[in-house]
């Protein structure tokens, strides 16, 4: 049995159907397990009933906190407005659809006392439908190259952190958050165990497309300057090209009548530099937008309900 006091943190969002046994059976399995935990659920504006299942919950288990917010904001926040209220040695986040083992909790829990300050639960078999798993390889890819991550280490929801970790991630001011971005702009200590991965009984995934594409947007323009960098690379080596294309067009390609003269070395420059000074002025403004929510003190979230917390 672990004696260190664990804080599992877990993010719910249209989970009617499934909370209540999971939680339950969650709660069993700890009660073996940890000599101490707590349990925190934050609701992100479900659209169902879930949060009266949290209030039931939190009438039978005293170890239970729970927070609602006011609007969904994303996981990624859910998770963030929860770390206030972890009181743990060991932070455990993970999902509300029962697809995570509760039993392979102590796993990668042990995994820190080999002096790791993160470890990422991987999948054997990952359960996810194909969109999600394709989402997630290209997550990954991404997160490698802005992160500097190994490629072998996968990014899931279901990590633990050390007490000192979180600290540090609650000092985050800007409203944009993402977890694993604050983790490796923390540490570089990362480990990362196999644990099995649950069909899915009831529900769907809530990750659509357009979820996705937001949170790679987060994710390279939260925690890097990186695609900015890669902008004026791209600039640079257009300009180059197209100066030389121009040079060619206009002393060594033959002249046709048919076409008039500069026209077509006008539209060259305008294929070769219109697309990318569009993509660098998307991506100046991403960061703009950023720095001047953050700057005005944009809400990450804001909290409606609080049960079991002092």
């Amino acid at each position: 049995m672990i004696n260190k006091k664990i804080s599992i943190l877990i993010p719910v969002y249209n989970s009617a159907e499934n909370l209540k046994n999971f939680i339950t059976n969650l709660i069993s399995v700890c009660n073996k397990k940890f000599k101490s935990f707590e349990i925190i659920l934050v609701d992100d504006d479900s659209k169902d009933n879930s949060w009266q299942i949290i209030e039931n919950l939190s009438t039978i288990y005293q170890n239970l906190k729970c927070v609602q917010l006011r609007k969904n904001v994303g996981q990624h926040n859910a998770v963030f407005s929860g770390l206030h209220y972890c009181e743990g040695d060991i932070i455990v986040t993970m999902d509300d659809d029962g697809q995570n083992s509760p039993e392979s909790i102590e796993k990668i829990i042990i995994e820190l006392e080999n002096g790791y300050d993160v470890c990422y639960a991987n999948y054997k078999i990952k359960k996810h439908n194909f969109f999600r798993r394709f989402g997630s390889y290209i997550n990954n890819l991404v997160a490698s190259f802005l992160f500097d991550k190994p490629l072998k280490l996968v990014l899931t929801s279901f990590r633990c952190f050390n007490k000192e970790i979180k600290n540090e991630m609650v000092k985050f001011q800007s409203s944009y958050v993402y977890i694993d971005g604050l983790i490796f702009s923390i540490t570089n200590n990362v480990s990362q165990v196999m644990v099995d991965h649950k069909e899915r009984e009831f529900g769907k995934s809530n990750y659509t497309i357009l979820k996705l594409i937001g949170l790679w947007l987060k994710m390279a323009t939260g925690f890097s300057i990186l695609p900015l960098r890669i902008a004026s690379i791209f600039g640079i080596l257009f300009s180059i090209s197209s100066f030389c294309i121009t040079i060619w067009l206009v002393f060594f390609r033959s002249v046709s009548s048919d076409i008039p003269m500069g026209w077509t070395s006008l539209v060259v420059i305008i294929i070769f530099l219109g697309g990318i000074q569009l993509l660098a002025l998307g991506l100046i403004g991403e960061y703009l937008g950023r720095a001047y929510l953050t700057i005005n003190n944009s809400p990450k979230y804001s909290e409606k309900k609080k049960l079991n917390i002092k």
